[in-house]
């Protein structure tokens, strides 16, 4: 909330100093919360020599890597790359996840401050293709350097010559600027840019990509006394990720070592936040584990329901009918038939049931074992069946919003009409089209024994949902509630929350605070999540019942389990 009413908030009339103070605190509050990432833990993907001079032969070579993550979270760099509008002080949308309100937003309200002031001394608006500079306030980063890229009509079908001039002139904008700032205490100036002009302002991508490259090799070239060492291009998306893989693998001057021309999904030199000593430590101490697991585990082990590029690889099919993520099918009513509903879903729960083991619930396994089976407890809201799939015993595992491998009557016509999905899956995947995502034969397309009732997936969705195959479960961890709730008196409880969401809080976030709170410190919660969902509240936090670590799950998780 505090950000969306920043965001829209104008520069003028100025906030009171206290109140920025007060805000300032917050934004602190939450970077020591995040998982920073230094900028020289990136992998080095290519090296840019030094030419012209003979005094240059002592300079070190220019470093350009790649990297996909939150540009927010690079610490240890010189300045990152605003793409910002014309008018320099922030998007005023909240709903726009564009660069401009993910770097104000964790800057502060002193940065539309400080560019109110800029714009105001220069009276007009910012030209496409410059570059100004300033601090990065609440940022990790000690600058930000804002440029204005081209806005690409979407009707037209390629930018014009000129628009591709403006974007090239971007990025030599924001190097000259960047040679204006100090070296840091290793003698070093890095950089990181984002991917300037491919949003909102529709630059495509590709093209960009190859106009960032080389614009920048190009730029270094020209520049051999520069004082920039270092140079990210930092994407957000895997489809940016591969158009900058490929230019980079088209340089001649690629680092030879294989490990340097990969992008790895996790980084090991990483800063970790305020709170990780505490969560270890209670860890360590606790007597009973809980382990609470929202969507955010699963993205974290590849399983992302946002993701538009897992989408397109495994139901290329379905795009035509405007789905793009996973996410977009729940609760999706317009399929243009049943036989393509049930394509979707035969082909969606064989894709679970083949999900690959993964190192991260190979590490939350060893950690709940710690424990002996009989002092923990999975209770995830994921219906992905992926913590049983790993080696977690089904005793021990709670599923209150169902399970993909149960069909069950959408009449809910008796309790036990529930079915094994696994029943259908072998015969039914081969009469599936994969051009079209259909069952070829229509009669696969399951009904209930009992009555006749088209079926449908045992997931907590309405009214209809049949909660009948998982009570076991329900009482099982109810059963080891009331269990660790009368043993507090003298022994303690940790929840490790990983990746719980706000969008059905009651399920598992409201009742781990809940826990949290009326225990009298012998229940400590570790929330893992990023953004949003990695808040908690204050008071729990200061009084030290909360720890927060805002970050990677993964990563998160090594961290505490090391």
């Amino acid at each position: 909330m505090l950000h969306h009413v920043l965001c829209q908030r104008p520069p003028t009339p100025a906030l009171p100093s206290h109140i920025v103070e007060a805000i300032d605190k917050i934004l602190i509050y939450q970077r020591h919360n995040r998982i920073l990432i230094p900028a020289n833990s990136i992998p080095l993907r290519t090296v840019i020599e030094r030419k012209s001079k003979p005094s240059n032969a002592k300079k070190a070579t220019i470093h350009v890597s790649l990297w996909r993550g939150d540009i927010t979270t690079l610490t240890d760099i010189t300045a990152v790359i605003n793409a910002a509008n014309s008018a320099l002080l922030g998007c005023f949308q909240p709903g726009h996840k564009c660069i401009d309100n993910v770097l104000h937003s964790a800057a502060g309200p002193r940065l539309r401050e400080e560019m109110n002031r800029i714009m105001k001394e220069q009276g007009h608006e910012e030209p496409v293709g410059r570059a100004k500079v300033t601090p990065a306030f609440n940022l990790p980063a000690k600058y930000i350097i804002h440029t204005v890229g081209p806005n690409i009509d979407r009707r037209s079908t390629t930018p014009s010559e000129e628009a591709k001039k403006q974007l090239a002139s971007c990025y030599s904008a924001c190097l000259d600027a960047a040679e204006t700032l100090p070296l840091d205490v290793n003698g070093r100036l890095s950089i990181a840019f984002c991917c300037i002009s491919t949003g909102l302002f529709a630059f495509p991508k590709a093209m960009a990509a190859k106009i960032a490259v080389r614009t920048v090799i190009q730029w270094c070239e020209v520049h051999p006394d520069t004082p920039i060492t270092d140079i990210i291009f930092d994407v957000f998306t895997e489809e940016d990720l591969n158009f900058y893989s490929q230019e980079l693998d088209d340089l001649e001057k690629t680092v030879a070592n294989a490990s340097a021309t990969t992008v790895p999904k996790r980084l090991t030199n990483i800063v970790p936040p305020k709170g990780i000593e505490s969560a270890r430590q209670w860890i360590q101490e606790a007597d009973y584990l809980i382990i609470s697991a929202g969507a955010g585990l699963s993205a974290s082990d590849g399983l992302d329901y946002t993701s538009s590029s897992l989408f397109a690889k495994h139901y290329p099919a379905l795009l035509k009918h405007g789905l793009n993520r996973l996410y977009d099918t729940i609760g999706f009513s317009s399929w243009p038939s049943a036989a393509v509903k049930w394509g979707y879903f035969f082909t969606h729960a064989n894709l679970i049931l083949q999900w690959p083991k993964s190192t991260l619930y190979r590490s939350l396994l060893d950690l709940a074992e710690r424990f002996g089976e009989t002092r923990y407890f999975v209770r995830t809201s994921n219906a992905d069946g992926l913590f049983a799939a790993n080696g977690f015993p089904e005793r021990r595992i709670a599923t209150p919003q169902g399970q993909y491998r149960y069909l069950q009557c959408y009449a809910k016509c008796r309790p036990d009409a529930v079915f094994p999905f696994a029943d259908y899956l072998e015969k039914t995947l081969p009469h599936i089209d994969p051009e079209t995502c259909a069952i070829t034969d229509e009669s696969l397309i399951p009904h209930c024994e009992f009555c006749g009732t088209e079926l449908t997936i045992c997931v907590r969705g309405g009214s209809y949902f049949n909660g009948g195959p998982f009570e076991e479960q329900e009482d099982a961890w109810y059963d080891f509630l009331e269990e660790i709730e009368s043993n507090t008196d003298d022994k303690s409880v940790v929840i490790l929350e990983l990746g719980v969401g706000i969008n059905t809080p009651s399920v598992l976030r409201w009742p781990n605070e809940n826990l949290t709170e009326n225990s009298d410190g012998k229940v400590k919660l570790v929330r893992v999540g990023l953004g949003p969902s990695a808040c908690a509240p204050f008071e729990l936090v200061e009084c030290g019942r909360v720890a927060v670590i805002d970050g990677d799950i993964g990563t998160a998780v090594g961290l505490l389990t090391a």
